[in-house]
């Protein structure tokens, strides 16, 4: 399938608007940067995440009145009654998130103290309390331990299945009515269950910190070597400097969205380097082949020009066709995987049009410049040394 049929556009031309015009974007992020910093994600910054669904309408002035110093904020359609508390970096490592979660269920469910919370605790405390009553008369030797157990797991699956149990008649679907009874009896649903909790300690941040730099530098240079090895030097240092652009461009949008940096972005940024590499190395070789396969002189330009051409209907698929999946990611994915979305999408665009611009300015800057200080041919003049007469004269004696 081909969208373009010889196409012969003019990409060399458009290289310099879209260098200024990357350098603006660049610029604009390095600002925002300077002024108002990133937004690091809880892997990277430390402290907690937590995510709470509630049974009823979310308490906010509880919340904000019970951890004053948390950023709490919607977390997904206002119709889940899901929120998002950011915990600030905790002092020592420790699991703050949990500390927090426990405080809060105290303060929310005062029933807590008598009686077991279906919407909050596990299998095993369900299972123990199910094993005390017996009431299906399963006695307690080892069948019947293992008969609660899964009945325990069935009832907190359910739970997982709908985020919240809303009513007793949920928790109790499916069971006997001894456990019915006893759940009645024994249990009662909490404003609350949480849905994720994380904790990462200062240490730990900054650790990620320093890996997730590496792993990004190392990943570059390691594809500029391989086009270096692979090709020649002039295209190794274009792809660098591509994918360097591409990871620049990248997160100017990050800084732009104010989207959290966690290590979801730095995965999407590794699998930009990746993309952004394929549509290079497919252009080089082309560039490559038609050296060899056409006789008539032509400069990288014109060989860089032309390569695109032949491959733009391929550029265009490809980059097509992952879009529409990233957008599908946008439209239904959640917030949990945004920020992953945005940066990929931001990501697949920039990789596409640095091949198209970034790559064969670069390229072509490099090959002027190195020609500008090749020493030109030119035919040496050799002149004859004159004879001195004398010598004319004793060589005509002799």
């Amino acid at each position: 399938m081909r969208f373009f049929d010889n196409p012969n556009y003019d990409f060399i031309k458009g290289r310099i608007p879209a260098v200024i015009v990357s350098t603006i974007i660049i610029l604009a992020g390095l600002g925002i940067y300077l002024t108002r910093g990133i937004n690091l994600g809880v892997d990277f910054a430390g402290g907690a995440n937590i995510v709470l669904k509630f049974r009823d309408a979310v308490p906010m002035d509880a919340l904000r009145a019970a951890e004053k110093d948390a950023a709490i904020q919607q977390y997904g359609p206002a119709d889940e009654r899901q929120v998002l508390l950011r915990l600030p970096k905790a002092k020592g490592e420790r699991d703050y998130a949990g500390e927090v979660v426990e405080k809060l269920h105290k303060q929310m469910n005062p029933e807590a103290a008598a009686k077991h919370d279906l919407n909050y605790l596990g299998s095993e405390r369900l299972a123990a309390v199910l094993m005390q009553a017996d009431p299906d008369n399963r006695g307690t030797n080892p069948a019947a331990v293992q008969y609660y157990n899964d009945l325990a797991k069935r009832v907190i699956a359910k739970r997982s299945e709908l985020g919240i149990f809303t009513s007793m008649q949920q928790a109790a679907e499916g069971t006997s009515t001894g456990v019915a009874r006893v759940l009645n009896e024994k249990a009662f649903l909490g404003r609350f269950n949480v849905l994720n909790q994380e904790t990462v300690g200062p240490q730990v941040g900054r650790e990620l910190q320093a890996k997730a730099f590496w792993a990004i530098v190392a990943s570059s240079l390691a594809m500029g070597l391989y086009i270096w090895l692979r090709f020649d030097f002039v295209f190794g240092l274009s792809a660098m400097i591509c994918i360097v652009h591409d990871v620049l461009i990248a997160m100017a949008f990050l800084l732009f969205l104010n989207l959290e940096f966690t290590l979801n972005v730095v995965a999407a940024i590794l699998t930009i380097v990746g993309y952004s590499i394929n549509d290079t190395v497919v252009t080089y070789d082309r560039v490559r082949e038609n050296r060899r396969k056409i006789k008539t002189p032509m400069n990288l330009a014109e060989h860089l020009n032309l390569a695109m051409n032949q491959t733009l209907s391929r550029t265009i698929l490809t980059s097509g066709t992952v879009f529409l999946v990233l957008l599908a990611m946008l439209a239904f994915g959640g917030p949990v995987i945004r920020g992953f979305s945005w940066i990929l999408t931001i990501g697949v665009i920039s990789g596409t049009y640095s091949t198209l611009f970034i790559l064969p300015a670069v390229a072509v800057a490099w090959d002027r410049w190195t020609s500008k200080r090749r020493p030109t041919a030119a035919t040496a003049r050799v002149e004859t040394p004159a004879i001195p007469a004398n010598a004319a004269r004793n060589r005509r004696v002799g």
